[in-house]
């Protein structure tokens, strides 16, 4: 075991010691802060119920423990992490309300390792992709291009498996939490006139990207982005029921969504054609089910 390693435990073993009860080991293993792959992981959990941390505290420990896994190469094997961490971070900042300011805040500064943690994760699932990978990374440490990002890796899902699509569904839904609150922050004064720009973006969007969807061959890339296409008017639709009902915050934060979506599909569509022919030269296709 490695150094590093054992310090944890020489810690949770003291604490065992100095407390001497069955209950001070879950409470050892969460103050030793091991990680998802160590035997003691599960009482680690235990402890941080018993130590009474908050929603907030396990979504950010969640956090950290995923992109560790995802740095030893274990992101796939471990994608349970990842969604404990979207869903406390769906409890922690909900879709049809602004979130708390310091959440945001930490939302934003994780924008670089969300991004870096994606890629990663691509590059584990496809390794014969190393270096288009490196070159998006490249990109995206040079512009934070969400939707950029977005759309490539939603480009690259189709081919890459079950497994690999279940992350990547996970990142797809916290991303766009990132863009829903960033959105609501800035529009939470001036709800009525952001969802009506929200609202013509949409329309432009939509006129724009069925256009580029009636002359798109058949393929992934056509596939991925009618699959958002789908989910950009289901998403315009309960925006628009929850504007009749008076809930603004919520309409804000479904618009956005719709729009992102659809931006999404564009930039499938105005690249797809490229990412696919780098796809189909590094990858063998999927076998039929």
């Amino acid at each position: 075991m490695e150094e590093k390693g054992i310090a944890p435990l020489v810690a949770a073993v003291a604490l065992v010691a100095a407390l001497g009860s069955a209950t001070a080991v879950p409470v050892a293993a969460s103050v030793a802060n091991v990680d998802p792959d160590h035997p003691l992981y599960p009482l680690k959990k235990v402890g941080e119920r018993m130590r009474g941390l908050s929603a907030e505290e396990q979504m950010k420990l969640r956090w950290a423990e995923y992109r560790r896994m995802v740095e030893k190469g274990k992101g796939l094997q471990y994608q349970s992490v990842l969604k404990e961490f979207v869903d406390k971070l769906n409890s922690v900042a909900p879709s049809d309300a602004p979130a708390k300011q310091e959440v945001v805040r930490w939302m934003q500064e994780q924008l670089p390792g969300i991004g870096e943690a994606q890629l990663k994760l691509a590059e584990q699932a496809a390794p014969q992709l190393r270096e288009e990978v490196r070159r998006q990374l490249a990109c995206w440490r040079e512009n934070r291009d969400l939707e950029l990002l977005r759309a490539w890796l939603t480009c690259l899902r189709g081919r890459l498996g079950e497994n690999y699509r279940r992350a990547d569904e996970l990142f797809e839904n916290l991303c766009t939490k990132i863009r829903v609150q960033r959105e609501m922050g800035l529009a939470e004064n001036r709800l009525s006139q952001r969802l009506a720009e929200l609202e013509g973006a949409f329309a432009e969007l939509k006129s724009r990207v069925e256009a580029a969807l009636a002359a798109a061959p058949q393929g992934p890339g056509r596939a991925a982005a009618e699959r958002l296409y789908r989910l950009a008017l289901e998403e315009a639709s309960l925006a628009l029921q929850a504007e009749s009902r008076g809930l603004l915050g919520r309409a804000v934060g479904l618009e956005t969504a719709a729009v992102a979506h659809l931006r999404d599909a564009e930039r499938i569509l105005e690249h797809g054609r490229e990412w696919e022919e780098v796809l189909t030269r590094a990858l063998p296709p999927l076998p039929p089910v």
